[in-house]
């Protein structure tokens, strides 16, 4: 059984690490895996580029500026979060599509995939769906937005037009409504919440819908001693709390929910708190890096730092309103730090409260910080709870198992697709 696996982005960050890591399970598990990104430099056994060279690069990048152009009628800074999905390669064109036995997709959006190529596609296709994008006419999070079960159209995160332009919601769904229902997908949501939105979406519901737990590298990722992390990154080890979090945008990622901790910066500092902060800094945000009481360790690309800055924080703090897994929340429970989350989309599913965790409710500063004041005599003794459970739930052999399976299944299912 041969699987060719399609992601766009960096492997190094997102979506596309998660893929890549579910490569390398399949590999270990006798798998013939190989891997297609748009990464110009892949690493790793049977990853290659999508179209490599300088020339590739340059075709790339033109692709994604054309799959962009329906967008260039608004003037907003938040395109990153909406791909009209309308240009890209015929699945039929991949390196290595004639080989294959199962065409597995990722995350292919800035120009990666023609969705119009699929329903001629005479593999059976399995697509990972690591945000709400194959459900929506145009963006990765609806945000609360219902319109997608009305056939999107008025979109709300788009201004108004600066010339006369035609809805790109509304077309994009019409095209994704025409071409997915045709085409032998299996849908694969990350997180039992994202498989349920497959399911109640006119679009993906007509396919087989299953439910896989994205993976994470527990082998790497698990407990350290918090003293010996903390004297790593050069902080007091006798100091703390220390309650993390990831660095996120209020302006291009409103449902991220960063405002939100933004706002109880002043009681985490009453109470003695120290507020780390990993990855890229927002522009607009760039003063509260230099603030008392918050520590910015920037972007980490090493996974032994980064679990270095997990095992070192008393508490994980995910103050998202929709997310489709929450890698960097499962990632701290493998280091045996519990999490702090709204209740709500993903984070609901992986944390479980008490064990794991606190889930308290959506969007209210307030009660995010009785969250975290109330886990923190408590995260200590939560540690071995929080490993055990990511180790089970979350690892890349557990996921790797569960595919092959699901290969297996849609190999010998009868093909329904239409092949051109």
């Amino acid at each position: 059984m041969r699987v060719l696996h399609l992601t766009a982005g960096a492997l190094s960050r997102g979506a596309s690490r998660g893929a890549l890591w579910l490569h390398e399970g399949l590999l270990a598990e006798g798998v013939d895996s190989r891997f297609l990104t748009t990464d110009p430099h892949p690493q790793g056994p049977a990853v290659t580029a999508l179209l490599p060279g300088r020339t590739g690069r340059w075709r790339l990048m033109l692709l994604r500026q054309l799959d962009r152009l329906p967008l260039r009628a608004y003037r907003f800074d938040r395109r990153g979060t909406l791909s009209p999905g309308w240009v890209g390669l015929p699945v039929q064109a991949l390196p290595g599509y004639r080989q294959a036995d199962v065409i597995h997709l990722h995350w292919i959006n800035d120009g990666v995939l023609d969705l119009r190529s699929l329903p001629h596609c005479v593999k059976p296709i399995v697509w990972t769906v690591r945000d709400l994008w194959p459900t929506t006419g145009l963006c990765h999070y609806p945000q609360g937005c219902p319109r997608q079960a009305l056939g999107c159209g008025a979109c709300p995160h788009l201004p108004a037009p600066c010339w006369p332009w035609p809805d790109p919601s509304q077309r994009g769904f019409r095209r994704k409504l025409r071409w997915l229902a045709r085409a032998p997908i299996t849908y694969v949501g990350i997180s039992p919440w994202v498989a349920r939105q497959l399911l109640a979406s006119p679009i993906t519901s007509c396919r087989p819908v299953a439910m896989i737990w994205n993976c994470i590298q527990t082998a790497v990722f698990r407990p350290m001693a918090r003293e010996e992390a903390r004297r790593a990154l050069g902080l007091d080890p006798a100091a703390g709390p220390y309650v993390l979090a990831e660095w996120r945008s209020p302006r291009s990622e409103p449902w991220k929910g960063f405002q939100h901790l933004v706002e109880i910066l002043p009681r985490l500092r009453e109470r003695g708190c120290t507020l780390l902060l990993f990855g890229t800094v927002p522009a607009e945000l760039a003063d509260l890096a230099a603030r008392p009481g918050v520590v910015n360790l920037g972007r980490i690309d090493d996974d032994q730092r980064l679990r270095r800055v997990y095992a070192a924080a008393d508490l994980l703090v995910c103050p998202t309103r929709e997310e489709a897994f929450g890698k960097t929340m499962a990632e701290a429970m493998a280091c045996g730090t519990p999490v702090v989350a709204f209740n709500g989309a993903a984070p609901a599913d992986l944390v479980e409260p008490g064990l794991t965790g606190m889930l308290v409710e959506p969007e209210r500063a307030g009660d995010l910080w009785r969250g975290i004041e109330t886990l923190l005599p408590r995260a200590s003794g939560m540690v071995a709870d929080c490993a055990e459970r990511a180790a089970t739930r979350f690892s890349t052999r557990q996921a790797a198992r569960a595919y092959t399976d699901l290969y297996r299944r849609v190999l010998a299912a009868p093909s329904d697709g239409e092949p051109g």
